[in-house]
């Protein structure tokens, strides 16, 4: 696989990964901003991670693999490039097409177009600050070569370009206008939602799935990090033991938001809150919440047992939340907790039934 294809493919991978750990405080700003997380709005999540690691992987990859490298100058004279191009010929299209620095300057812009999109996209700014963005990432990739990565390799391993301040930041602009003609502005406000959709009710679930699994495999990596290189035994280390440890702390963080807040992460982010039928009976409710929920799914994914369990599980507790004026589920009806959307006045909710 050439450089180029392993640089793509590890844009893709890591991108996609950065995606999976931006959901979620994505998903609490949408729907506390419109009310609902959209395809769109989810697509363009993914696309911004995926780009932003091919920038870092495309401008600092790949790393030497040892101090044995020469070290290269930095390049200071401002538009020293372009006289460059002039002096490999730029008569015709053709000589253009051919003259190697003239496509590097090309490159350098056209990798920052997709930097001014998202600017207009994301942040919902023009083509001024797409250029101040735009410039100060490219300062930052720019100081980062020239430092060799501030100071991990003794010298700069790759070219430090002023003129790549120039062609980026024009890339910046150059993509935050073009994206003029595609990027609508922000449509009328809707009325936001006054009961707990299925989306949002399944999003949410998602959501506390993602995060459970995402702090589990955290605690797992410290574990192991602590016992084959820190102060620990790496004779103590069991499979089935390493699992507990890491699926039980995920479910602890979740049971201490539960009892504190009433609700999972997943229910925070779609900003969806529960209200005990029975308020006496609220802190009890909440145990059972998470013991048939978030803490059964933490339970079972660490449990060596049998696949059906987990999979019945599952099912289970989609399909409960199917029905119902707020899709309650399971955990929520077996804990007498019902759900609905925050910040809604008493007065905008409809009553539930079931």
């Amino acid at each position: 696989m050439s450089q180029q294809a392993s640089n793509a493919f590890l844009a893709i991978l890591v991108g996609a990964f950065l995606a999976v750990l931006l959901i979620t405080p994505v998903a609490a700003v949408m729907y506390r901003r419109n009310g609902r997380l959209g395809l769109g709005a989810v697509l363009t999540l993914v696309a911004a991670a995926v780009y932003g690691v091919a920038l870092w992987t495309y401008t600092l990859l790949p790393l030497p693999s040892s101090n044995e490298f020469s070290c290269q100058p930095a390049q200071t004279t401002l538009f020293a490039s372009w006289a460059d191009v002039k002096e490999r010929g730029v008569g015709s299209l053709g000589q253009l097409a051919r003259n190697s620095m003239f496509m590097q300057v090309v490159l350098n812009v056209v990798l920052f177009v997709p930097f001014g999109f998202f600017v207009r996209r994301v942040l919902r700014r023009g083509f001024l600050v797409a250029g101040v963005l735009g410039f100060t990432t490219s300062l930052l990739i720019e100081t980062t070569q020239y430092t060799g990565v501030w100071g991990v390799f003794e010298c700069a391993y790759r070219l430090f370009d002023v003129d790549d301040l120039a062609t980026n930041t024009l890339g910046a602009v150059v993509g935050s206008l073009l994206s003029a003609f595609v990027v609508t502005k922000d449509p009328e406000r809707r009325p936001l939602p006054t009961h707990v959709s299925r989306g949002r009710r399944w999003t949410g679930m998602l959501l506390d799935a993602l995060v459970t699994s995402i702090v589990a495999v955290g605690v797992n990596i410290a574990w192991r990090w602590y016992h084959l290189y820190g102060p620990g035994d790496a004779a103590r280390l069991d499979d089935h033991l390493d699992a507990w440890i890491a699926w039980g702390a995920a479910g602890l963080l979740q049971l201490v938001v539960v009892l504190l807040a009433g609700r999972t992460i997943g229910e925070w982010a779609v900003a969806v809150r529960t209200r005990a039928r029975r308020p006496a009976l609220a802190l009890p409710g909440r145990v059972v919440k998470w013991a048939t929920g978030v803490g059964a799914f933490a339970a079972l994914t660490a449990w060596d047992g049998p696949g059906w369990a987990y999979v019945v599980f599952l099912v289970v507790t989609v399909v409960a939340a199917w029905s119902g004026r707020e899709h309650r589920g399971l955990s929520n009806t077996l804990g007498g907790l019902d759900l609905e959307v925050q910040g809604v006045p008493t007065s905008a909710r409809e009553p539930v039934r079931g």
